[in-house]
């Protein structure tokens, strides 16, 4: 795998979302890399800022409390808002994986092959069997990543075992965007592809 490809797998590696067999893939090619060793040092080492919450509320609160008893609930409402996206905008800064997951979610599969695949063969995202679209902000595509060796078919199962999509190409570099699929039932992903490696991303 290029440097490229670890770069962009580098955020989620240091966020420790990525699945066991990326993890592996990031560590070797690591171990060998000068400059992608500098790169994962960089992001790891980059400071982590925490916004003071509560003293800035407090200052925030004191203006207000000359105000009529009229505007008295839409200044407590106002400030409520104000505290909740304060304290949304610190959790941000913090854990921006986590954040990332929810908003932009995205599931990676890897696949090593040698000779042609003639069978349809299980397609594991993060090392599970299955996915399971259970935000609204999934926006169920399936991405062939640019640097794979080629096209690559796909199909989808619910979990009676029964063909929800049929063949679906994907080409290189591409995303195809699955039609049909529900939130919160599990679909299985089956592949066929030529020799080579391959990181195909669930968004």
């Amino acid at each position: 795998m290029n440097c490229n490809t670890i770069k962009d797998l580098v955020p989620s590696y240091v966020d420790g979302i990525c699945s066991e067999e990326t993890i592996e893939l990031v560590d070797d090619h690591i171990q060998h890399c000068k400059t992608c060793q500098d790169y994962l040092n960089m992001i790891q080492q980059q400071p982590v800022y925490v916004q003071e919450i509560p003293e800035k509320v407090e200052k925030a609160v004191k203006p207000f409390k000359k105000i009529n008893r009229k505007r008295y609930m839409q200044v407590v409402s106002a400030i409520a808002i104000t505290f909740m996206i304060t304290v949304i905008g610190g959790f941000v800064i913090q854990d921006v994986g986590a954040v990332n997951q929810i908003f932009f979610p995205m599931k990676s599969a890897v696949i090593n092959t040698e000779e042609d695949m003639k069978e349809w063969e299980p397609l594991k995202f993060n090392d599970q069997n299955y996915l399971i679209f259970k935000s609204i902000f999934w926006k169920k595509k399936i991405t062939n990543y640019a640097n794979n060796y080629g096209d690559v078919l796909l199909r989808v199962k619910d979990s009676s075992g029964n063909i929800v999509i049929d063949e679906v190409q994907v080409p290189n570099g591409k995303s195809v965007e699955l039609t049909g699929l529900k939130r919160n039932e599990q679909y299985f992903f089956e592949i066929k592809s030529p020799p080579g490696q391959f990181l195909i991303n669930a968004t």
